[in-house]
Formats: structure tokens, C-alpha cells, sequence
């Protein structure tokens, strides 16, 4: 690599910025991108009211097998005899306590390592 400057490079950079913007042109872009917009509110809303149904058709079966699991869980982990005990391990003695934690931490790395 060489630090000279391409004069071919630097005079197409001189030739943008010398060339007017003509309003035409401008207005021409900007109702394409006025009409790439609107296709696509269209389209998202056109694709919701399509996946409406089909989510109140799942919604059904899936907060049955919800409350199927949450009924088969037991209440707690482990076992504890002293009540205050109990009461202060409550939040992380059951299994939702646990799938939440780990979502936590899973987000956690997510944010700080990958994202």
C-alpha cells in the first residue's frame, strides 16, 4: 500500500461535489422510498391480520399444555423446613425460578459477550 492519494479517486469525489443536485431527481428518490415504505406498513399489517387467526387457533392447546405443566411441577426444589428459610429461597426454589435465572443470564451474556 502507498500513502500517495489516487488522483482519479480524489478528482470523481470533486466531480460529486460540484455536480447540482437536481430536484427532480431528488423528489423522483424520495417517492420511491415513500412508496418501499408503505408497501411495507402494508405488508406487515396485511401479515398480522393473516397470523391473527392462527395464533387465537394455537392459543388454545398451548395454554392448555401450560397449565398441564405448571400443575405437574411441584411447588418447590427442595424441601424447607424453617419458614423464613422457605420464604427467602421461594423465588429461586422452583423450576420457574430456575428458567429465569437462566434466561437472565443468557441475556446477560448476550448482551455483554456477542452483542
Amino acid at each position: 500500500m502507498t500513502d500517495a492519494p489516487d488522483t482519479r479517486l480524489q478528482a470523481m469525489f470533486d466531480a460529486a461535489r460540484e455536480a447540482p443536485a437536481d430536484e427532480a431527481f431528488v423528489s423522483l428518490v424520495m417517492a420511491d422510498i415513500d412508496k418501499v415504505q408503505q408497501r411495507t406498513v402494508i405488508s406487515w399489517v396485511v401479515g398480522g391480520l393473516l397470523l391473527a387467526p392462527v395464533a387465537w387457533w394455537l392459543s388454545t392447546p398451548l395454554l392448555g399444555a401450560i397449565d398441564l405443566a405448571s400443575q405437574l411441577m411441584p411447588d418447590s426444589l427442595i424441601a424447607v423446613e424453617e419458614q423464613w428459610l422457605a420464604q427467602l429461597l421461594a423465588p429461586v426454589n422452583g423450576v420457574s425460578g430456575i428458567v429465569g435465572l437462566t434466561f437472565l443470564a443468557g441475556w446477560w451474556f448476550y448482551r455483554k459477550i456477542i452483542g
